[in-house]
């Protein structure tokens, strides 16, 4: 391996809550069987559930609370646990509240504390990993970076979605650039790696432009995606050489977004689709699955790629 990419050190990023805490049991222990020990994992969780989750914590895994990722005036609404929000419809996520915005659904204060995480991260190179992924195969620094730059997934095929059109409208407005709802590719997996330099570089840009702190651009932002926002910003506002990125196009994790697996044949036909290149498996969080059915996919998915040479 390069001697220069040894010096780019790593550490992985998980938001996570009790409503997912089995799932991310599961990820937590494919953290310490397949990803190297110099390279931390921080688990970010509500503050009510720091205690839960402490039994994951040791020598190479921190928890911390999602709340030291958020400025004071980002306030919590009150709601219930996880299981009476269910029976009451209420929001699967938090709300939150702030002098400065309308109310911030959960799902954008997640990515305000992604990007917050890694802004304060101890490392150069931050992956991000949801709670319902599991690694299946080795993680490799390499596979990371290259010599001194940091893996920017970015593919070329367009996500033709109204979703993604906001998303990309929404990048060009929090960065200044020409409105536009497409900047040439896409930026969404679920093993992202972002470089810590390039995340404050765009902070900063994002106060820039809004004139105001960067947390309050987004709250007062409905629809983005901190993804599209990073790679955009890389792309089209730094440029790839001067950010220290370079582009790959392969995603490094399989990922099941939507749709409940019917039988155990589409259960096989999704681990059979594993690639030499894929070190995880996502099934999303949402799916009708327990932990225990889950527990066994993965296993069978590790099974797979054991057989299947690694890129």
């Amino acid at each position: 391996m390069n001697t220069k990419t040894q010096r780019l050190t790593a550490s992985l990023v998980t938001c996570s809550f009790s409503g997912d805490f089995e799932i991310c049991r599961l990820l937590c222990e494919s953290v310490d069987r397949f990803v190297p020990p110099d390279i931390a994992h921080i688990l970010y969780v509500p503050a009510r559930d720091v205690a839960m989750f402490s039994a994951f914590a040791g020598p190479r895994r921190t928890i911390a609370t999602q709340e030291s990722l958020l400025p004071r005036w980002f306030v919590k609404a009150p709601l219930p646990g996880p299981k009476w929000r269910a029976r009451l419809r209420l929001p699967r996520r938090n709300v939150y509240l702030t002098p400065f915005s309308a109310p911030v659904r959960g799902w954008i204060a997640q990515q305000i504390m992604k990007i917050s995480a890694a802004a304060v991260s101890p490392t150069e190179i931050v992956v991000h990993v949801d709670s319902d992924n599991a690694f299946i195969r080795p993680l490799r620094l390499d596979q990371l970076a290259s010599g001194e730059r940091v893996r920017l997934y970015r593919s070329p095929e367009m996500v033709d979605l109204p979703s993604h059109r906001k998303w990309h409208a929404a990048a060009a407005k929090l960065l200044g650039l020409p409105e536009a709802d497409y900047h040439g590719a896409e930026y969404i997996d679920q093993i992202v790696v972002w470089r810590r330099s390039v995340v404050r570089a765009l902070a900063a840009r994002i106060a820039e432009i809004a004139g105001v702190d960067w947390r309050i651009a987004l709250a007062r932002t409905p629809h983005f995606a901190e993804y599209i926002l990073y790679g955009v910003f890389a792309d089209r506002v730094m440029g790839l050489d001067a950010a220290g990125l370079f582009p790959d196009a392969q995603s490094l994790c399989l990922s099941r977004w939507s749709g409940d697996f019917q039988d155990a044949a589409e259960e096989q036909a999704f681990i059979d689709a594993i690639s030499s290149a894929h070190v995880a498996c996502l099934i999303q969080s949402t799916l009708a699955m327990n932990a225990a059915d889950r527990r066994g996919l993965f296993e069978r998915a590790i099974d797979v790629a054991a057989r299947k040479p690694a890129a």
